[in-house]
């Protein structure tokens, strides 16, 4: 267990990286190892207080988080790009990030369309009433996001919906069947998603 001179040592230190932070929180980045330090720092310490003894320790979980969190910094100061957002799919566990993709591309018109560009919606997602979300708010008819990458990060909890409810979609059998689920569910209202999907796949590899 932890003394209270290990707890007030720890708030000390704590506030120092928070500082810190807060200082880097308005630069551009440009000293991104600093960043990722500090980030490091801050769960290391919250992480420590579940180890038995207050005995600090890195594990592998702690250092994932970390360069989730500093990759999502990041991404807040950079343009969008298809790279970026295969990244932040990987990073969200996305199953079949192939047709996801090639979804994100119909929906915003290779991303040009108005719903992607100001209300940062990369899916087409409506504003859920059910299930959990990040979206915002709701722009023209469709959940609005603070950033696009938090559509990402909808569609995730999106996904994790449907496993919840039974659908069986986390093995990832292949493409087709994740295309015949988005059918089943009736993902959009256009009759011919599922075959305008299948066209831009075949596009993607001539």
């Amino acid at each position: 267990m932890k003394t209270f001179k290990h707890i007030s040592s720890g708030l000390r230190i704590a506030s120092g990286y928070w500082i810190a932070f807060r200082a880097l929180r308005f630069r551009k980045v440009a000293n991104g190892s600093a960043t990722r330090a500090i980030i490091l720092g801050i769960i290391f310490l919250l992480g420590s207080a579940e180890v038995p003894g207050g005995r600090a320790m890195i594990t592998e979980a702690m250092r994932s988080q970390s360069d989730r969190s500093f990759f999502y910094y990041q991404l807040r100061h950079m343009p969008f790009s298809e790279e970026l957002l295969k990244s932040c799919l990987e990073y969200e566990g996305i199953i079949y990030q192939d047709v996801v993709l090639l979804q994100s591309k119909l929906e915003t018109g290779n991303y040009t369309s108005d719903i992607f560009r100001n209300g940062n919606n990369l899916f087409g997602m409506r504003y859920p009433v059910q299930r959990p979300t990040v979206a915002t708010g709701v722009y023209k008819e469709h959940a609005q996001y603070a950033h696009w990458s938090d559509s990402v990060i909808d569609y995730a909890l999106w996904q994790k919906y449907y496993l919840s409810r039974g659908y069986r979609i986390g093995s990832e059998i292949d493409s087709d069947f994740y295309l015949v689920f988005l059918k089943c569910i009736s993902y959009a209202e256009d009759p011919r998603y599922i075959s305008k999907l299948v066209t831009l796949s075949q596009r993607d590899i001539t």
